[in-house]
């Protein structure tokens, strides 16, 4: 378990600030859990919404804007093998990613490894 706890950051965004405005360098995996999240192409195309309690796949390699819409709380895991699986699927498509909810397994999983994240930051200060 250790050893994944890099691959993951916890951010709470408010409305307007950007999550990232760039090339993504590693498969991205975005849960969130409050608020929402709405995903540009570099030209400013719109290419998806992600509410609370779904998630999306972004590609390594693919310029996206990503902005909150409202005060968002949020998990990024910089998926790499992880989501071989979905960049694998014939069906998979880079430009229109798809938006899915968050398994409730999954969820309660990623909210105590939140805990477990900030209580570690909280003891190292």
């Amino acid at each position: 378990m250790k050893r994944y706890l890099n691959q993951l950051e916890c951010k709470i965004l408010r409305a307007g600030d950007s999550l990232f405005n760039t090339t993504t360098t590693d498969n991205l995996l975005i849960f969130v859990f409050s608020g929402k999240l709405i995903i540009y192409s570099q030209e400013g195309t719109h290419i998806a919404e992600v509410a609370k309690d779904h998630f999306m796949l972004l590609a390594q390699n693919t310029n996206h804007k990503v902005i909150a819409s409202a005060h968002t709380r949020l998990i990024l895991i910089h998926a790499g093998s992880l989501s071989d699986m979905i960049i694998n699927d014939p069906e998979w498509n880079v430009e229109k990613p798809v938006v899915l909810p968050i398994p409730p397994a999954l969820a309660h999983t990623l909210n105590q490894i939140e805990y477990y994240m900030k209580d570690k930051y909280f003891t190292l200060n």
